[in-house]
């Protein structure tokens, strides 16, 4: 008989995993020679410039998911 720790524990991993399979659905950034965010030219394999124009695209992106805009 399994106790009350073993169901929340059983809960806490399928919500885990939940999660998990979410953002693995999501489609990710596409290389394409320039930074995603100020349009510089990239060697072919790279997103950002920097960690600047990295972390300045992530919160661009998440004020436009709270303000409910697409993408």
């Amino acid at each position: 008989m399994s106790d009350h720790v073993d169901n929340t524990d059983k809960i806490i991993f399928a919500e885990v995993a939940r999660g998990l399979a979410a953002v693995r659905r999501r489609p990710g950034l596409v290389a394409h020679g320039c930074c995603h965010y100020c349009d510089e030219p990239l060697a072919p394999a790279l997103l950002f410039c920097d960690a600047d124009c990295r972390d300045d695209y992530e919160k661009e992106q998440a004020a436009k998911v709270r303000a409910g805009c697409p993408g």
